[in-house]
């Protein structure tokens, strides 16, 4: 009988449980995807700074996909190639691709929405280069 009662709490227990440990690892996943973003683009402008050249970032039409390329060639960064995870994705930035130039400034500026099942967050260039993440 007092197995029974264990097992009976401890189900209930994980009822409950359950949805939040989902939740969680939704947002985790969101955020993750959003410092994904917000590192490789702290990359691309320590990159441009330290090889004294331009760098661009693209982002795919469906905005799961994002990479770096050399202006001048067209050729992809090995290793800069990146996908979403989950269902995470890009789903706003500037119109065109964000160069970052050998003193560190950015044109375009402009914001880059990460959205995924539980929110959104905001990685926001600034013309100086200048790179802050926030949650909305």
């Amino acid at each position: 009988m007092e197995l029974l009662i264990v097992v009976a709490i401890t189900a209930i227990i994980v009822t409950f449980a359950v949805p939040g440990f989902v939740r969680m690892r939704k947002e985790w996943e969101l955020w993750g995807s959003a410092r994904l973003v917000e590192t490789s683009l702290q990359w691309g402008r320590m990159r441009a700074i330290s090889t004294n050249s331009s760098v661009l970032f693209e982002v795919s039409e469906d905005g799961r996909r994002f990479m770096w390329r050399d202006p001048s060639t067209g050729d992809i960064f090995a290793a800069t190639a990146w996908s979403m995870t989950g269902k995470s994705r890009i789903a706003s930035s500037p119109r065109t691709p964000l160069r970052f130039y050998p003193r560190g400034n950015a044109v375009p500026s402009g914001t880059y929405k990460v959205e995924g099942d539980t929110g959104s967050y905001s990685i926001i260039v600034t013309p100086g280069g200048r790179i802050r993440f926030q949650k909305n």
